[in-house]
Protein backbone atom coordinates (compact mmCIF):
# COMPACT_ATOMS: atom_id res chain seq x y z
CA UNK A 1 0.00 0.00 0.00
CA UNK A 2 2.83 2.36 0.82
CA UNK A 3 6.59 2.58 0.37
CA UNK A 4 9.23 4.78 1.95
CA UNK A 5 12.76 4.45 0.60
CA UNK A 6 15.44 5.82 2.89
CA UNK A 7 18.90 6.86 1.72
CA UNK A 8 21.65 4.58 3.04
CA UNK A 9 25.39 5.07 2.73
CA UNK A 10 26.67 1.86 4.40
CA UNK A 11 25.93 -1.86 4.04
CA UNK A 12 27.19 -5.10 5.52
CA UNK A 13 28.72 -7.74 3.29
CA UNK A 14 30.12 -11.14 4.19
CA UNK A 15 33.70 -11.31 2.97
CA UNK A 16 36.74 -13.33 4.03
CA UNK A 17 34.71 -15.08 6.73
CA UNK A 18 33.45 -11.94 8.47
CA UNK A 19 30.79 -9.26 8.14
CA UNK A 20 32.31 -6.04 6.85
CA UNK A 21 30.77 -2.59 6.65
CA UNK A 22 31.36 -0.97 3.26
CA UNK A 23 30.28 2.22 1.51
CA UNK A 24 27.31 1.98 -0.85
CA UNK A 25 28.05 3.55 -4.25
CA UNK A 26 26.46 7.01 -4.51
CA UNK A 27 24.15 6.02 -7.38
CA UNK A 28 22.63 3.19 -5.30
CA UNK A 29 22.17 5.02 -1.98
CA UNK A 30 18.55 6.00 -2.62
CA UNK A 31 17.49 2.92 -4.61
CA UNK A 32 15.01 0.31 -3.39
CA UNK A 33 16.98 -2.65 -1.97
CA UNK A 34 14.51 -5.46 -2.68
CA UNK A 35 12.06 -5.81 -5.53
CA UNK A 36 8.31 -5.39 -5.28
CA UNK A 37 7.96 -9.12 -6.06
CA UNK A 38 10.11 -10.03 -3.04
CA UNK A 39 8.10 -7.63 -0.86
CA UNK A 40 4.86 -9.28 -2.00
CA UNK A 41 6.27 -12.76 -1.32
CA UNK A 42 7.35 -11.71 2.17
CA UNK A 43 3.93 -10.18 2.84
CA UNK A 44 2.21 -13.44 1.86
CA UNK A 45 4.53 -15.40 4.16
CA UNK A 46 3.90 -12.93 7.00
CA UNK A 47 0.14 -13.36 6.63
CA UNK A 48 0.50 -17.16 6.75
CA UNK A 49 2.71 -16.96 9.86
CA UNK A 50 0.42 -14.49 11.63
CA UNK A 51 -2.61 -16.65 10.81
CA UNK A 52 -0.76 -19.63 12.30
CA UNK A 53 -0.05 -17.80 15.57
CA UNK A 54 -3.34 -15.91 15.58
CA UNK A 55 -1.64 -12.59 16.28
CA UNK A 56 0.84 -10.09 14.84
CA UNK A 57 4.39 -11.48 14.66
CA UNK A 58 7.98 -10.34 14.66
CA UNK A 59 9.45 -12.14 11.64
CA UNK A 60 13.14 -12.33 10.75
CA UNK A 61 14.01 -13.36 7.24
CA UNK A 62 16.96 -13.73 4.90
CA UNK A 63 17.39 -13.81 1.13
CA UNK A 64 20.07 -15.61 -0.82
CA UNK A 65 19.84 -15.44 -4.58
CA UNK A 66 16.17 -16.04 -5.40
CA UNK A 67 15.47 -17.98 -2.18
CA UNK A 68 13.70 -16.49 0.84
CA UNK A 69 14.17 -18.01 4.29
CA UNK A 70 12.20 -17.41 7.46
CA UNK A 71 14.93 -17.38 10.10
CA UNK A 72 12.75 -16.82 13.15
CA UNK A 73 9.20 -15.87 13.98
CA UNK A 74 7.45 -15.20 17.26
CA UNK A 75 4.18 -13.57 18.29
CA UNK A 76 4.43 -9.97 19.44
CA UNK A 77 3.40 -10.10 23.09
CA UNK A 78 3.85 -6.43 24.01
CA UNK A 79 0.77 -5.17 22.15
CA UNK A 80 -2.27 -4.28 24.23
Amino acid sequence: KERSIQRQDKMLIFKDGTNQEVDIPEDLQDKQCISDDVIKSLAKLAIQIENHYGSPCDIEWAKEGKDLYIVQSRPITTLS
